[in-house]
């Protein structure tokens, strides 16, 4: 073996000490140190320098790994000032880390395509449409400060009409009620009326692509959301909530209407000629009331795929300078402009209304149902009274269990066991309900409908659904539509976040 001369072995070893001190990454080190080895297996270099290189070199690596973590350490320190973006299931943010801070966006698209099956005087095209598009932020401000925003640009034609919810909600403690045992919600602005379990429930969580019949004529007529002061609460079992609030505004533009010169009008220079967007504030129907809604929930247990929920609410509207009211609902199919139940327009001083829910979830299994009675105080009208009901149910084929969101009293998102693209084939669900609501009391013959509704959704994700629904209204008793019916097969694409 031949080992090269003293001389030649102190370049080589300060040669290869001043790489490796001066080796700005790990990386370079490790083609180093294999250069090294080779060498010392050649005999080029002895043992003795060998050990002494691979010993500065160790050196160089903890000196680096030292100033790696100190500039890691500086970098986490700064964004907790600005703020790091995190995923949390469905949900993006930006927060603190001490999460006094966080911003979220939100959002929803439902794309629909409906087909109908004609019957007696019903008539309607099939028609495709997007149900909602909505966008919006909500967040926290200073840790028991929050706020949410969020508009559907479906609406946007009708401009202050969109918007959903809008509020400022403090969660936090009250003079004289316990934070732990009872913690306190106030929101300030638009947001949910405190009424009915299906009509609070999210549409990214219901059952089915549109609310039963009963809910929507006797309970969201005067729209789900409205602008007020709500304050909920909730102990170990229990959830109170109670609330004032005023009348949505409406809002309607006019279209602007444009046109270009023709003929020998037009030009070079040609300008486009307008008119319209005026803004317009008719009164609503039912403007200028005022309202006092309380819900009540008991669930003795709800977590774990175990829910038993029981709840009931009640509202009382008042209308300023006897308004004119008008009840009426489409066959639980948002794309027809048809409604076969109608009271017509009659004047109303004021309204009461009332609901029960019931709500279980068994594992797979969910049942839910609710019955409804509104009681207009309308004296030309004798008074009428209007009830309704529904019951549904639903089974994950799949074996899922629809979560509970206990503080709200209603459904939350459901997350499927397996996902699409990862090996699985989503959650999978079979659904039915059937509906009764009757506007036929007194001197008012709006007609009294009964449908049924069989459904399949697909969730091959979190977040994502596929919904299929067929709904038969079985049978319709006075009004204009008596004897009339039709079916409607409904598909809709949905995405939330």
């Amino acid at each position: 073996m031949h080992i090269p001369p003293k001389p030649i072995r102190t370049a080589l070893t300060l040669g290869l000490a001043l790489a490796f001190t001066s080796a700005p990454v790990f990386a370079t080190n490790d083609a180093m140190l294999q250069l090294l080895a080779a060498l010392h297996k050649k005999g080029t270099i002895d043992d003795e320098t060998y050990q002494a290189i691979l010993l500065s070199a160790r050196a160089d690596e903890e000196q680096n790994a030292a100033a790696g973590a100190d500039v890691a350490k500086k970098v986490d320190q700064s964004l907790a000032q600005l703020g790091t973006p995190a995923l949390s299931p469905g949900k993006y943010e930006i927060k603190d880390k001490t999460g006094d801070f966080a911003w979220r966006t939100i959002g929803r698209i439902q794309y629909d395509n409906a087909f109908f099956d004609n019957n007696g005087k019903f008539k309607s095209a099939d028609v495709n449409q997007f149900r909602r598009v909505r966008m919006g932020v909500a967040g926290t401000i200073a840790t028991n400060w929050k706020f949410k925003l969020e508009y559907d640009f479906r609406e946007l034609d009708t401009g202050i009409a969109g918007l959903k919810d809008a509020y400022i909600e403090y969660i936090g403690k009250l003079p004289g009620i316990d934070p732990i045992k009872h913690p306190t919600d106030i929101k300030i602005g638009q947001s949910l009326e405190p009424f009915s379990f299906e009509l609070i429930n999210s549409s990214n969580n219901a059952l089915f692509t549109e609310r039963a019949l009963p809910v929507n004529v006797l309970g969201n007529f005067v729209g789900e959301r409205n602008p007020g002061l709500k304050l909920t609460t909730w102990g170990e079992s229990w959830t109170a909530a109670a609330g004032l609030f005023a009348t949505r505004q409406q809002e309607t533009v006019s279209g602007v209407n444009c046109t270009l010169p023709t003929g020998s009008a037009f030009k070079a220079g040609a300008k486009f000629t307008c008119s319209g967007g005026v803004e317009d504030t008719p009164p609503r129907a039912f403007n200028d009331g005022y309202a006092g809604t309380v819900r009540g929930t008991y669930a003795p247990w709800h977590d774990g795929g175990h829910v038993l929920h029981l709840g009931s609410a009640f509202s009382y509207r008042d209308f300023a300078n006897n308004t004119t009211v008008q009840l009426r609902e489409r066959m639980e199919v948002n794309e027809t402009s048809v409604r076969l139940i109608d009271t017509g327009t009659f004047k109303a001083d004021d309204f009461l209304r009332w609901n029960a829910e019931l709500a279980v979830v068994q594992g797979p299994f969910t049942f839910q149902g609710e019955y409804l009675l509104l009681k207009t105080h309308a004296p030309t009208k004798n008074d009428p009274m209007f009830t309704g009901y529904y019951v549904s149910a639903g089974w994950f084929l799949t074996g899922e269990a629809r979560p509970y969101k206990f503080q709200e009293g209603i459904f939350d998102s459901v997350k499927p066991n397996s996902i699409v693209g990862k090996g699985g084939i989503g959650a999978w669900e079979i659904v039915t309900r059937y509906s009764s609501a009757d506007l036929n009391d007194e001197l008012i013959t709006g007609g009294q409908e009964n449908n049924w509704t069989f459904g399949v959704n697909w969730y091959p994700a979190p977040n994502i659904r596929f919904m299929a629904d067929y709904i038969k209204v079985l049978e319709v008793k006075g009004g204009a539509f008596a004897n009339s019916t039709p079916a409607a097969l409904v598909l809709r694409s949905a995405v939330f976040w």
